[in-house]
């Protein structure tokens, strides 16, 4: 009886573990703190990438907010088992400067954003559903996102944790239109060309290699398909584009 009870224990810490590691974008199961370098398109289905230093922080305040990456939300309600949870969320949109890609040469730059809205998480034996319909609250685009995000743990062990990650993306024609497409006073016969709503779909890997006694090596990598209506965009230059990062930090 001693050792079923022992090995009961044992297995709830392990699924305890799990669920906490695929809850956040980086596969640590505690808290965290680092230094990414991330590559991302220049502008919005550019060809060439950017290449950024960002802090990365994770951290959760109990059953209340928490800081996700580049994410911030608060949750309003956790259900007992904590599988369910409903809150907001508030996430930057970057923009881009016109004069980084040929395309968009002589286009008014497209500014920095912020969406914000509800968000709900749902922990399964499977993975992690999380779902969220954004705002722009800062009046770039005016424009709305809707995500539906899978995010399974592929690998739990102690020194190495592998999560694989799949989501599809909708954003209204009000979006696409201010990040995507032209306006009439930047195309050459005066007639804006205009990007309609669209969903589009990605796919990718985040991982964590422990160094040490806290010290952890993160990267992760995801190949995005674009909406049918950003790739006919007139400012795309592939349908495919990708987004990869790297970087050093500490458990907490």
């Amino acid at each position: 009886m001693l050792v079923a009870c022992l090995l009961a224990t044992s297995a709830a810490k392990a699924q305890s573990t799990a669920e906490k590691q695929v809850q956040q974008p980086i596969p640590s199961a505690s808290n965290f703190l680092g230094l990414g370098i991330g590559a991302f398109p220049k502008t919005s289905g550019s060809g060439d990438l950017r290449v950024m230093a960002l802090p990365v922080v994770q951290y959760t305040w109990g059953n209340v907010a928490y800081v996700s990456g580049l994410k911030a939300g608060v949750w309003g309600y956790t259900s007992e088992n904590r599988s369910l949870r409903v809150g907001l969320y508030a996430e930057p949109r970057f923009g881009y400067d016109a004069s980084d890609n040929v395309r968009t040469a002589g286009m008014a730059d497209r500014e920095f954003g912020v969406d914000v809205g509800p968000s709900v998480r749902w922990t399964t034996p499977a993975g992690v559903v999380n779902l969220e319909y954004g705002f722009d609250v800062t009046g770039r685009s005016n424009g709305q996102v809707a995500q539906m995000q899978f995010v399974r743990p592929l690998i739990t062990g102690q020194g190495f944790r592998l999560n694989g990650l799949a989501a599809a993306t909708w954003q209204n024609a009000a979006m696409n239109d201010y990040y995507w497409g032209m306006r009439a006073s930047e195309t050459t016969n005066g007639v804006a060309r205009n990007v309609g709503a669209g969903v589009g779909f990605s796919a990718g890997l985040t991982g964590l290699y422990t160094v040490g006694n806290s010290g952890s090596v993160f990267f992760g990598v995801s190949i995005n398909r674009l909406s049918d209506a950003q790739a006919n965009s007139p400012i795309a230059e592939r349908s495919y584009t990708p987004v990869m990062y790297l970087g050093y930090g500490w458990r907490m």
